[in-house]
């Protein structure tokens, strides 16, 4: 006999301790499954966090990128999803260059329950939902 516990939370990194997660947005079901197959289904490019000066002006830039699948703010720190890793970060340390933004730091790191959870909901916008 198993035991299931329905919790509700607007923490997304409450939710990755879940072995079942269902996403809701606008009071509809969006998404539905375990947090790394929703990951591994929803983030299809690889992500470099960024720690730059001026991050507001940054993010304006690249969200205007063809080189730029999605970019966030997660923090201080810019989250940038990119076609091909090393590509992304040669063109983005020639972008921060051409445009006076200081490069303090880029590595890759995994998704988040947020980066899919912010995909979906652009997807849900780009389709008129």
């Amino acid at each position: 006999m198993g035991v299931t516990v329905f919790i509700t939370t607007h923490y997304l990194e409450e939710a990755e301790y879940c072995h079942r997660i269902m996403l809701i947005h606008g009071g509809r079901l969006i998404a539905g499954g375990s947090p790394q197959d929703l990951k591994m289904t929803v983030i299809r490019h690889p992500i470099l966090e960024v720690e730059c000066d001026r991050t507001g002006r940054a993010l304006a830039l690249l969200q205007a990128q063809e080189w730029v699948a999605a970019a966030t703010i997660f923090g201080a720190r810019l989250r940038v999803h990119v076609g091909d890793e090393a590509e992304g970060r040669q063109k983005m340390a020639i972008f921060f260059r051409e445009h006076g933004i200081a490069l303090k730091h880029m590595e890759r790191v995994g998704a988040r329950l947020e980066d899919v959870f912010i995909r979906l909901i652009e997807a849900e916008e780009e389709a008129g939902n």
